[in-house]
Order: C-alpha cells, then structure tokens, then sequence
C-alpha cells in the first residue's frame, strides 16, 4: 500500500502534494493529519509547519457490467414462455417439464415427458402445433424477434439427419436420370436443410415452387436446368 509523509504550509497544500506525488485525487487517499500549522500570526516565528500521511486506498475491484434492459427483459420473457408450455405439457401429461437454452437461431424448449412420443405426434405435428403457438403467445411478452422452437426427445436434430439423408438420396436421383426429382411439401425449415445440404453439391441446384407456408422443393442437374421451367 502506497504511504507517503508531507510537510507544508498547510494541510491543505499538503493534501495537494501529496495527490501530485502519488498521481491520484483526494478521494482516493486517507489523510491523517501528524501535525497542524500554527495560527499564520505564529507561523513565523515558530517555523513549524503542517505534516500529513497519505495512503493510496486499494483500487475497487470492478464490478461485471449489469444486463442491458433488452438482455433481461428477453430473459424474463423466455421465463414466461417456458412457464406456459410447461403448464400446457402437464395437461397433456402430468410431471412433463420444460428446459430451455439458447443457440444461434435462438431458443429452444425441450419438453421431457415419459418417452412415449406423445409431444411428438404423428411426422411431428404436435410439436409444430406447440411451436405454432408458444411464438404467438410470445409477442404478448414483447419477444418477437426471438424465433422459439419447441423440442422433444431430440426429435428436431433426428428428423433433420432423416432430411438431410433424403436430400442426398434425392439428389443422386436426380443426377442419375438427368431431370429433376420433387420432394413432397414442406414447411420453411424442412426446405432449408434440403437446400443446405444440396449446396455444396456443385452438380444440382435447387429452388422451392408453390404457394403458401407448405412448398416442394425441385432438385435439377445444373446441366438440365434450363430444360426446366420454374
């Protein structure tokens, strides 16, 4: 700890000695007066002046910065998001319970249940019916811009392998006849991992047709493409 004893006219020239020497401010420094300076009317003849301790106070260990208004209000919004879906979970089966966690294309909530599949339904409709709803309810809680998708018994990361296996069986498909091969409709995120992965195909190219939220997706030999009409 930084100490240092000043002699001055006075304590108060003192104290603004001592902040030149150490390179700091009064309020980071505890003074203690030694000796007082005499009444200027003695200070003459005395010859005796003030003398000060000044030490350096420890630097205030820093504090993490506070969560942004936005941070915190997202939070509590996931917080209530997972509380509905948690309650309309235990409807449909009681002890089911909701996890939450954040990736790069926002959050997802895994609902635990018993393993039967029941949050699941048939190709994922009960999920996607979750979903569908959970991102309506979300706007209330001024979270719009957060895409939520609802999971369970990691069906989501299961049914994207099974898409991306089909893009490239579709793909092979089509290189081998040389024309264009069709996928059944499906929604954006279905279309996107067939996109995806026929990407880094540089034989194929790839384009969604249809109207609505449900498309097919037409795979074509780069070679045949302009044989096709979109």
């Amino acid at each position: 700890m930084d100490s240092i004893e000043i002699e001055a006219k006075s304590v108060a020239e003192a104290i603004t000695i001592a902040c030149e020497e150490l390179k700091t401010t009064h309020d980071n420094l505890t003074i203690e007066v030694l000796q007082e300076a005499p009444n200027k009317i003695f200070a003459f003849m005395s010859g005796r002046k003030a003398r000060i301790r000044a030490t350096l106070m420890p630097a205030k260990a820093e504090t993490p910065p506070a969560r942004t208004a936005a941070a915190a209000d997202s939070a509590a919004a996931a917080t209530r998001m997972q509380e509905v879906l948690e309650t309309i979970a235990r409807h449909i089966q009681p002890g089911a319970s909701v996890e939450v966690r954040n990736n790069d294309d926002g959050i997802v909530m895994n609902i635990i249940g018993d393993g039967s599949g029941i949050f699941i339904g048939r190709q994922g409709q009960t999920l996607e019916a979750l979903q569908y709803l959970i991102n309506k309810i979300k706007v209330r809680y001024g979270a719009d811009a957060v895409p939520v998708t609802v999971d369970s018994e990691a069906y989501r990361a299961r049914h994207d392998e099974s898409l991306a296996n089909l893009a490239v069986k579709l793909g092979m498909k089509a290189k081998k006849r040389s024309g264009p091969v069709t996928t059944n409709l499906l929604n954006p995120a279905e279309r996107r991992i067939i996109h995806l992965t026929l990407q880094k195909d540089a034989e194929l190219t790839t384009w969604s047709k249809g109207e609505g939220v449900l498309k097919k997706v037409i795979i074509v030999p780069r070679q045949a493409e302009k044989s096709v009409n979109r």
